[in-house]
């Protein structure tokens, strides 16, 4: 049962996360079409892009293995979770980090006094 969740969460954050990239390239479309500026991409997505599409690789391959042998459901689950679950919590941290950040500079009155510490950010 547990596995179906692990799954199921692993296969909605990839859609999110296909979803998301697809809408920042309709807007960076309508950027250039404004500005005429090129929008370089951030490493971050790249690196959860390439860890998506391992993700749907091993699930494919992985359910290939499992049709001919079910006891390697397991490891299918393990090798596509472990990575996918990493990534997810580095880019939540990153996204954390880059928030505080954010919030400081918009908010200067407010957070006057409140150091902003981005090696000890707690995840």
């Amino acid at each position: 049962m547990g596995y179906l969740f692990s799954v199921a969460a692993g296969l909605i954050a990839g859609v999110a996360a296909v979803l998301l990239i697809e809408s920042r390239k309709k807007k960076r479309k309508r950027r250039r079409r404004k500005k005429g500026a090129a929008h370089k991409v951030e490493f971050s997505k790249i690196i959860l892009f390439a860890v998506l599409c391992t993700y749907f690789v091993g699930l494919y391959v992985g359910v290939k293995i499992v049709y001919i042998d079910v006891t390697q459901l397991g490891v299918l689950l393990a090798y596509i979770g472990t990575p996918t679950a990493t990534a997810i919590g580095f880019y939540s941290w990153k996204a954390k980090a880059e928030n505080v950040v954010k919030i400081k500079k918009a908010n200067p009155d407010a957070t006057e006094g409140t150091p902003v510490d981005l090696n000890n950010i707690i995840p």
